[in-house]
This record gives C-alpha cells, structure tokens and sequence, in this order.
C-alpha cells in the first residue's frame, strides 16, 4: 500500500467529521424540510467522493484496479455534487419556478455524466502511478464531461450572483458565505483538478481540490450560524453537548483507578442528562420564538388590513353623509319652503347625529391615515397664541350655553413662534377643550401657555368629576373612555384623545392628563420644543 502523508489522513478525518455532523444535525433538525434534504444528500456525495478519492490514492501501489473502482464511484458521485449544490442555491433562493428550464438541464447533465462515468471507461480510461503518485488515465470523454460539469457551476453561480446584486444590504449576507464558500471550492477544483493534470500533466496536488469541500462546508456553516438556518442554534447547542461529553468520556477510560474511573464516568453520565435537557430547552425555546414571529406577522397583517377596512369605509360613508346634512340645512334655511314648527326639532336633531356621524368617520379616517403612515405633515412658522385664541372664541358660546366660563390666561410675555401644522395643532385644543366642557358639569375651563424647562406648555384645567389613574393610564388610547365621561356624554367613541397625541407626537411633543381624583377636576397638558 501507499503511505500517504499525515496530514493527507487528518484532513480526510476533519472532513469526514464536519460531514457526519453537519449531514446528520441539520436533516435531523427538519426532516421535511429541502433545504435540509438538499444539503444532507449534497454532504453525502461530498463524503464519497472525497473518501473514495482518498481510497484509491491508498490502494493504488497494491492493486490499480481497486484503485480504479474507487475513482470510478469517486467520479460517478461528482456530478452529483455539483447537481445538489445547485439546488441548495435555488431552494435557498426559492427561485424553483424562475429557473425551470435551467434546472432541468442541471438534471440532465448531472444524471448523466455521472452514469457515463460511473459505468463505462469513456471519461475515466484508467489509473497508472507515475513518480510515486496515482494518475487518471482520461477518455475521450474528459472534455466533455468539463464541458458539463462547467455549465453546472455557471448555472449555479448565476442566480447566486444575481440575486446577491439585486437583494437588500441586510439579505445579502446569508448568500455572501455561500458565494465566498463556493468560489474557493470551485477554483481549486478548477486549479487543481483540472488545469494542473489535464493541462499539464501534474497531479500531485490533486488532493488539494477534493480537499478544498471543507471550505465550501466551513463557510455555509458559517452561514447557518449567522443567520440561523436550519436552526442553528440547536445544532450548535448539540455540538458543544457533544464536543464536552467526548471530553469527559476519555477523562474517565482514561482514568488510573476505578475509584477514579467511577466518579468521572458518574459525572459523564449526569451530564449527558443535563445536555439532553439543554438541548429540549432550547428546541422549545426556538418554537416558541417561532411561534411567536408567526402570530407577530398574523396580527401586523389583521392590523394592515384592519386600517385598510376603516379607510375604505370611511370615505364610502362620508360622501352621503355630506349630502345629508347639506339637504338638511338647506330644508332648515327653508330652501324647500315652509315647514311646521313641530318638524325643526326633529330636523335639527337629525342634523347634530349626522354631523356627530361626520366626525366619527372623519377621526376613523384619521387614524387610518396615521397608522398607514399617510397622515400629511405641513408644518410653518405660527403663533400658538393665535390658535388658542380661536378655539376659545369658537367654543365660548358653547361653554356659555351650559353656563360654564371659559377663560383664557395669557402669558405675560409674548411666546415665541414655533413651526407647527396648524390645522392639527389647532383640531389638538379645540378636541381638549370641548371634551373639558362636554364632561364639566359646573365651574368652567382655564386655559393658559407658559415656557417650562425650555419647552412650550398649554394647560387645559376644567373642573369637572375628574379621573382615577386607572382611567388616567388609558385616556389616550384609541377606543377608550373614562368611566364619569361614558355617564356625562354617551356618544363619543374614544378616539379624538388618541388622535390629538398623535398630532401633538408629531410635532416632537408630548400630552399627558393629571387629575387627583374624583369631582377633584381634570388637567390636560400639552408639551412642545422650542426650535
């Protein structure tokens, strides 16, 4: 037999040990799923291909036609290879339906230069030893079946490459340990299996090509580790159990006495358990995770699809409740003729629901507009005092109705300017100060605008029944209602509160709401930078 190099054995024994690991904890890991089937049935015909290479090359001094075998299944398997690791890229890629045509030739040529080569002479002719070293004697064939594994590699790279252009930043980094993995396996084949003894008549160096599947291993491990396919983390988990508990196993046979030996082999046992537990622990953990992620994406979508439902709604519902109260006041002002006296109350109640029903849809569009992130933002240079200003102008009657003052504390000096959206900001305070007055009983609403800590405050205090903090905590959710409001005034629907701290979080501010109890009153307050 030939005595072939040490370090031509340990690396054998490395790759084989990569294979078997890698081969079993990934198909383990999922069954079912291609991924792992491809990369199982790809490490298989690399672990045949490398050993049977291997083989012949130990063998060949004693018997060159058992050599011959050998590299007969090595090459036979090659092929093979080469066909499972394009699938790998295209299921990694889920690009199935877009390479069909390609894939079907990737079949053909693979199937069928491995038969050519793994049952006639037509490729590999036969073995002889030149110079101490193990020698392919090429057919007619030789060129041909480069020719095929070539198209393989080019279709394999193509899409790899291609997909890795066109891919944002954060997904280009599970292909590029692939494309770094592959090119490096590829050109040593190319070098070294190819070029050097075909061309040149050199294979001492043959080994290195075959040899060169344990970077391609190494890196598409490394992609499974960086961006947990194939649930790395378990398999990770199952080595370091496995790496430790060789450790203790040789501690303990090794051992000097069987006092020794017992002890150590006891402490091997109890952690062969307690990594069994390790490992379940963390397989549920990822399931959980995963789960999790799963019910994650389900409510984004319901929620997507949620806002889409309000927005379609909303615009369907507003345009014939415009033309309601059109009609309507146009029936008040008497545009139809005369109507009895005991008809405008009716009319005029009609005209408040159509008009309370004209909010509501206005706030759901609102909100559909905020949470689709299509909500306007246009901001200028304005006075805030202007805005209170006209809010408390607009709602004085209506405060003066249920026999409630309104007043508003100016500052002592003016306030400056800052860049708001007016409309919003100006919807913020009249929505504070007409709920204050909806849910005041008696007394009235203060408000007043201060720089506090460098930031800009309007305070909106009324002197109604107040909020517990159970209430406080949910006064700007959308939906909510505090439980003295729900009594006072029956018809809102919980969301121009969510609505005014949207506006204001848009302008870079804040709103909160302070009460100290029940008939203790209520104060809102809004906060905003100075810019």
């Amino acid at each position: 037999m030939t005595e072939l190099p040490i370090y031509n054995k340990i690396f054998v024994i490395l790759i084989d040990l990569i294979a078997i690991w890698l081969a079993f904890t990934v198909y383990v890991n999922n069954p079912k799923g291609k991924l792992n089937k491809t990369f199982l049935w790809m490490t298989v015909f690399m672990f045949l291909w490398v050993n049977f290479a291997f083989l012949a090359r130990l063998v060949g001094r004693a018997d060159l036609s058992i050599a011959e075998t050998f590299l007969h299944i090595a090459w036979f398997v090659t092929p093979l290879f080469f066909t499972a690791l394009y699938f790998l890229i295209i299921f990694l890629l889920k690009k199935e339906k877009e390479y069909q045509l390609v894939t079907a030739g990737v079949v053909i040529v693979g199937i069928s230069s491995a038969f050519v080569t793994g049952f006639t002479h037509w490729i590999v002719a036969g073995t002889k030893f030149v110079n101490e070293i193990l020698r392919v004697v090429y057919g007619p064939g030789m060129i041909p079946f480069l020719g095929g594994i070539f198209f393989i590699i080019c279709a394999t790279l193509y899409p790899l490459f291609k997909s890795y252009f066109k891919e944002p930043a954060g997904e280009r980094k599970k292909l590029e340990y692939f494309i770094v993995g592959a090119l490096i396996f590829y050109l040593a084949n190319l070098i070294f299996n190819i070029a050097l003894p075909v061309l040149y008549d050199i294979a001492r160096f043959y080994f290195i090509g075959d040899y060169s599947a344990i970077f391609l291993l190494g890196f598409t491990a490394y992609a499974i580790i960086t961006q947990e396919l194939f649930g790395i983390r378990v398999l990770l988990t199952q080595a370091l159990v496995g790496v430790i508990a060789v450790l203790l196993l040789s501690q303990a046979l090794t051992a000097s006495s069987w006092g020794d030996f017992s002890w150590k082999f006891a402490i091997f046992l109890f952690f062969i358990y307690s990594g069994y537990l390790l490992v379940q622990s963390v397989v549920k953990e990822i399931k959980q995770r995963t789960e999790l992620q799963r019910l994650y994406e389900e409510v984004d979508r319901l929620s997507r699809a949620k806002s889409e439902f309000i927005s379609i709604a909303s615009h369907q519902l507003r345009t014939p409740l415009t033309a309601v109260k059109g009609y309507i006041s146009m029936i008040l002002e008497g545009s139809y003729g005369k109507f009895s006296d005991k008809a405008k109350t009716p009319l005029e109640n009609v005209y408040k629901s159509n008009e309370r029903l004209i909010n509501l849809v206005n706030n759901l569009l609102n909100i559909s507009r905020i949470e689709s992130g299509k909500m306007e933002f246009e901001p200028q240079i304005s006075s805030i005092e202007e805005i209170v200003e006209g809010v408390v102008a607009e709602l004085k009657i209506t405060a003066e109705k249920k026999k409630l003052y309104l007043k508003w504390e100016e500052a002592k000096t003016p306030l400056p300017k800052l860049l708001l959206d007016q409309d919003k900001m100006r919807q913020v305070i009249l929505n504070l100060v007409d709920n204050a007055i909806k849910y005041t009983e008696k007394g009235g609403i203060t408000l007043n605008t201060q720089i506090l800590n460098s930031k800009l405050q309007i305070q909106i205090r009324d002197t109604g029944e107040g909020m517990e903090k159970e209430e406080l905590a949910k006064t700007f959710e959308s939906f909510s209602r505090g439980v003295v409001g729900t009594k006072l005034y029956t018809e809102g629907a919980g969301l121009g509160l969510y609505i005014a701290r949207k506006f204001v979080e848009m302008h870079g501010g804040k709103v909160w709401a302070e009460s100290e109890g029940k008939s203790k009153g209520s104060t809102f307050n809004i906060e905003l930078p100075i810019k």
